[in-house]
């Protein structure tokens, strides 16, 4: 009887304060009366740091920061965290909360239910990972698969006139099947999903902002079939029936919009279809595949859409030598704008190579090249050399499209024993990128950046000390000039008294050119300790000097020391 209150118990505590859970009932009932029912883990840590110089880094001469967490345990299934901060500049804490959203997941044999907050994909064409709040079941019997959901994909928001950025939205309610059959030789699956918005969810009609009540009906016919040992095919066809503006009268259309009850003067039809064949080896591969997905398609089970796009890629991977040279490389040719309706037509040959050596037990090489775009963060490596304080976070905010990328790493390892190990690192990258905000290119940003990096390390494992020395060049291409950057590192490690004494040093030098004139000179010096008296309590001490000159500015120096305590339970 016991158990049963505290399963109930347990139960409604995950219903009601857990965002995301997931447990098999059939393993309930090995939860109580086995181990320890509460378990408390944590941390705490304690750092002050000592600034000193006459550089202006806005740092106060003094400054401590106290942390901690905790985190209690349930049964294993249940986790409250607390935390706290504390420093000079103020405090913070947080407490366990009702979390926005609630799910739970549970799971008996092959079936899996989703309770809550909860997002299932059907298909990229279809329902794609769109969160909804209702309940889900996938069925997974063997040689077979089934899913079924129903729920709330959009709240209704009623029009703001203090925040008119947040857009005011319809309630929107959908439900999904799918089914499949699955065997060594052949998968076929099928789904549809429907969701439709609830006019009177809103009490002023927001017309006036583009916004109307939806409905779509999706639905997706997949594929893959293996009609020999080393040939897949593979494909899948989608189609969305969409109608944007529930509230217009009918009228007879052609085609399969004549057969959709939903269907009215803006319903509109739109096409996705996919397809592959790969040659599968067993050193090598070779593929192929197309995709073409109709101008504005769109369906109101995913969040985002690639649309008004066709492309072909081929792919080819070869393994040789008994795996010690391997090559794989992917070319595509992508084209837009398929109805001719827009002024411009973009085209683009998009591609990557990559090949790893392993020449020997000691040399191992890597090449490889991309001229896909996307979205990162260029960063030299200087800026984590000078970097003068590891609690200082660095920006982050430079957000880089790149267009070409290459990159060569060479590792060769010149003497191996079990008492030392020599060790050289070539690095050599190339991006050529450029820094886009705001969807304006900066002034000043960059355009072309090489990176050169050499290194070379002595190690002895059994006295766990390390020395080590590098070579790092930085050269950009940017608007207003090129920009050469370069300077070396020596450094070295140290394990003490039974390695609870770990000492580390590192002493670097840098300079900047701009067409040929030397802009600054950078000179740090960086000195780490620890102490770990036992397996859950770590002293620091460490201490770091800048010296900096910079073109018609004083030169500056700065000393800092950190002293801190680290205790996790």
């Amino acid at each position: 009887m016991t158990k049963r209150i505290a399963l109930f118990f347990f139960t409604t505590v995950i219903i009601t304060q857990v965002s995301a859970q997931s447990f098999r009932i059939e393993d309930l009932k090995d939860m109580f009366g086995k181990g320890k029912p509460l378990k408390l883990n944590g941390g705490f840590s304690a750092n002050s740091v000592f600034n000193a110089g006459n550089a202006i880094s806005g740092r106060d001469p003094f400054a401590y920061y106290l942390n901690g967490n905790i985190n209690l345990n349930i049964y294993g299934q249940l986790n409250l965290p607390f935390s706290f901060n504390f420093t000079n500049s103020g405090s913070s804490y947080r407490l366990p909360s009702s979390p926005n959203r609630l799910s739970i997941h549970p799971s008996y044999k092959w079936i899996t239910g989703h309770i809550g907050d909860v997002s299932m994909t059907f298909s990229p064409y279809t329902l794609n990972g769109h969160i909804f709040t209702g309940a889900g079941v996938e069925l997974a019997p063997e040689g077979w698969e089934f899913a079924v959901m129903y729920g709330r994909l959009q709240k209704a928001v009623e029009y703001d006139e203090i925040q008119p950025a947040f857009l005011p939205t319809y309630k929107r309610m959908g439900y999904g099947v799918k089914a499949g059959r699955i065997t060594d030789k052949y998968r076929i699956s099928l789904n549809l999903l429907n969701a439709k918005d609830e006019e009177s969810s809103l009490h002023f009609r927001p017309d006036s902002l583009g916004i109307t009540p939806m409905e779509n009906l999706a639905g997706s016919l997949s594929f893959a079939y293996k009609p020999a040992k080393f040939i897949e095919l593979a494909g899948e066809y989608g189609l969305s029936l969409l109608t944007s503006d529930t509230r217009l009268s009918n009228q007879e259309r052609d085609g399969i919009l004549d057969l959709w009850q939903g269907s009215n003067m803006s319903s509109t039809c739109y096409n996705a279809f996919k397809m592959q064949v790969n040659y599968v080896g067993e050193t090598n591969r070779l593929g192929i595949a197309y995709e073409r997905i109709d101008p504005d398609y769109k369906t109101l089970g995913a969040y985002y859409f690639t649309n008004d796009v066709e492309n072909i890629t081929f792919n080819a991977y070869q393994s040789m030598w008994q795996n010690k040279l391997n090559v794989a490389m992917s070319l595509g040719y992508e084209n837009s704008n398929l109805s001719g309706g827009k002024a411009n037509l973009n085209t683009r040959v998009v591609g990557s190579l990559n090949i790893t050596g392993t020449l020997s037990e000691r040399i191992i090489a890597n090449l490889s090249y991309s001229n896909f775009q996307s979205f990162s963060v260029v960063r030299s490596d200087f800026e984590l050399i000078n970097q003068e304080i590891t609690l200082d976070k660095l920006d982050t905010l430079s957000f880089v499209q790149i267009s070409q990328s290459a990159n060569l790493n060479l590792n060769l390892v010149t003497k191996k024993s079990e008492v030392e190990m020599h060790n050289v690192n070539i690095n050599l990258s190339y991006q050529d990128a450029a820094n886009k905000q705001g969807g304006k290119y900066q002034p000043g940003s960059v355009t072309g950046m090489t990176n050169t990096s050499a290194s070379y390390t002595i190690s002895y494992p059994k006295k766990g000390m390390s020395i080590n020395g590098a070579a790092n060049i930085n050269n950009s291409r940017v608007y207003n000039g090129n920009s050469l950057t370069w300077g070396p590192t020596l450094g070295a490690s140290s394990q003490m008294l039974k390695k609870k004494v770990t000492i580390s040093g590192a002493a670097s030098y840098n300079t900047t050119n701009l067409e040929s004139v030397k802009q600054n000179e950078v000179i740090l010096f960086r000195l780490n300790s620890s102490y770990n008296p036992a397996g859950r309590h770590y002293f620091t001490l460490a201490y770091t000097f800048q010296w900096r000159s910079a073109l018609n500015r004083p030169e500056t120096n700065s000393s800092l020391v950190t002293v801190g305590y680290n205790c996790n339970f």
